[in-house]
């Protein structure tokens, strides 16, 4: 007999997101495949046959969800199940579970479950969920993971102080009693089992010198490609040599604000960033033309931070 039984369910709102975003793509694939066959463009249409479909299976899998209002998270005193009453349903045991740890994916925080034998896991899958679960594979993404944003969000730090427990019983400690849920469960439960913590912004000289020689590489950049091969104008060139000397203290108000948190985010991402890396390239070389004009309020803060950090001492 399985005692201190508990369920968790999928948030009824991000259902009803995933059945509109899901139905758009499934539209757009609808109206390719029209496009592409009268194109008789047999590629194309394949493309877009396969976006249809695909879409197509996610919506129906978002309703049916919603209108069953089946467990997506199951946890008992002996194993984790996930989609339970349903054909994606997995039970794992705490037999089986090495740790628990955060992730990110599209910046959307996941909770991976690592196990001793993944392999061993997998081939004992039904034939649906090793087709569901074979991109994990082949992508190297942890086979089972929670998402956190699926559960509801008053169900969440019941959720992350059951996890939390099991763990401590994974490691041979005793869980401590909580009689409440504190407001900051979520935020202490990311801070534990994020393998990678968030690290604090440092302005010092290591910082600056770090700044100049990224700085370095954007005035080279706009050097070879604006100045020498298209414009060789020396007013120009005057400016992007003045930029260089000024970039370091428009980038510290910018990484204050938001771009050193943003830069931490994207190196803990999981899967393709490739595309955002690009991005962050092109804003910072926009940020090193601007620079003349960023950097007073940069001078600015650096100067309220100096006189703060004396009024502390």
């Amino acid at each position: 007999m399985v005692d201190n039984k508990m369920a968790f369910y999928h948030s009824k709102w991000k259902l009803f997101l995933g059945v509109i975003f899901s139905l758009l793509f499934a539209t757009l694939g609808v109206l390719m495949v029209g496009l592409t066959y009268t194109e008789r463009s047999v590629s194309l249409s394949i493309l877009a046959m396969f976006i249809t479909v695909l879409f197509g299976i996610f919506t129906v899998a978002n309703i049916l969800k919603m209108i069953r209002g089946y467990p997506y998270i199951t946890i008992t005193d002996e194993y984790l199940q996930l989609d339970s009453f349903t054909r994606s349903e997995i039970t794992i045991y705490f037999t089986d579970i090495r740790f628990i740890k955060i992730s990110e994916v599209s910046f959307q925080r996941i909770i991976e479950i690592v196990l001793y034998d993944e392999d061993d896991y997998f081939y004992q899958l039904s034939f649906h969920n090793k087709v569901r679960l074979f991109m994990n594979r082949v992508t190297g993404f942890t086979l089972f993971s929670i998402s956190v944003k699926a559960v509801r969000k008053r169900e969440r730090p019941a959720l992350f102080e059951a996890l939390d427990d099991m763990q401590q019983r994974l490691n041979g400690e005793t869980p401590l009693l909580k009689t409440t849920h504190k407001r900051n469960e979520e935020v202490d439960f990311m801070e534990k089992y994020n393998p990678v913590p968030p690290s604090k912004l440092s302005i010092n000289r290591s910082y600056f010198l770090k700044s100049y020689g990224y700085g370095f590489l954007m005035f080279a950049f706009s050097f070879i490609l604006f100045y020498w091969l298209i414009s060789k104008n020396d007013n120009y060139l005057f400016y992007i040599v003045v930029s260089f000397i000024l970039y370091p203290f428009a980038k510290v108000l910018v990484d204050w604000l938001f771009r050193f948190k943003l830069k931490h985010r994207l190196d803990n991402q999981k899967g393709i960033t490739y595309y955002f890396d690009q991005l962050l390239f092109m804003f910072d070389l926009f940020l090193f033309h601007v620079s003349l004009f960023v950097a007073p309020f940069g001078l600015l803060f650096l100067l309220i931070r100096f006189i703060v950090i004396r009024l502390k001492r």
